[in-house]
């Protein structure tokens, strides 16, 4: 008796459940011409650029393909730059990556040379992003602008983490006119940050969680806002460092899903603010 053919749908879901490494990922490419088209989707869905030789390796497979724009565009949905990643190859490889809606880029403005203007603000306006981690010194380069708002590439944004540890030292960078966000994360100190600034934000209405990075012993921060009358149920407390993508990109959205996690269960509970320990 033939055995039934299974639904392609549950096939596919059942080869993807099965690969639980990157090596078996690149094993199952050669099954079939049709689970090679899953697995390769799987393996492009996700990229973690870390390190220059590692992302021109990855423009390399982009490149050998006679279809490299349609196929990044379409392919690639999360997207880690770090280390030492030049931001020239940052820039190409975010210019051919034109459908990411998750980007992380973690570098430092490197190879910057004698420009008039800043090469990676069109690629990131083209992108339709909705989370977004950086160190905004890449950005503010080269240009005259001086507020968030004014940049096309934070106006899709919902999700956003800033690294640099000097916002909310003397300014938001006009934060509070990006309507569409509802995560934010920013370092904060003590000693440095201006509890005002902080205060602004905190009555955004559409701000529905707000991650401080913290340096400092978690109860100094925690007395900190509570004498400067900043508790607020939305305030999660998180490490300085921010957790490194896994294989296959995984951790890319665990900061703000552990977030929501302690939010809502303070909802749920009616708490307003208590210790806790950071993420």
């Amino acid at each position: 008796m033939p055995v039934p053919a299974l639904p392609i749908e549950l096939e596919r879901e059942i080869i993807t459940l099965a690969i639980d490494c990157m090596q078996q990922a690149y094993s199952f490419l050669f099954v079939s011409r049709r689970v090679h088209y899953w697995i390769e989707r799987l393996l492009y869905r996700k990229i973690v650029l870390s390190s220059e030789s590692i992302a021109i390796s990855f423009l390399s497979s982009l490149y050998i393909r006679s279809c490299h724009c349609d196929f990044a565009r379409g392919a690639v949905k999360s997207l880690c730059i770090e280390g030492d990643v030049l931001l020239s190859t940052a820039t190409e490889i975010i210019s051919l990556c034109s459908g990411t809606t998750n980007l992380a880029l973690w570098i430092a403005p490197s190879d910057f040379k004698n420009e008039t203007t800043n090469p990676l603000l069109q690629p990131l306006d083209d992108l339709p992003l909705i989370s977004l981690s950086l160190s905004i010194s890449l950005i503010f380069r080269y240009t005259q602008l001086v507020s968030l708002s004014a940049f096309k590439a934070f106006g899709t944004v919902t999700h956003l983490e800033i690294l640099n540890g000097w916002v909310l030292w003397n300014s938001t960078l006009d934060l509070e006119y990006l309507h569409g966000l509802t995560h934010l994360c920013l370092h904060i100190h003590t000693r440095r940050t201006k509890p005002k600034l902080v205060a602004s934000l905190l009555t955004l209405p559409h701000l529905q969680v707000v991650v401080f990075r913290i340096s400092e012993d978690i109860n100094t921060v925690e007395t900190f806002l509570e004498s400067s009358s900043l508790s607020d149920s939305r305030i999660v407390l998180a490490s300085q460092v921010p957790a490194a993508w896994g294989e296959f990109g995984g951790g890319d959205m665990s900061l703000w899903k552990g977030a929501d996690q302690v939010v809502d269960l303070r909802r749920t509970q009616g708490m307003s603010f208590y210790p806790e320990n950071p993420l």
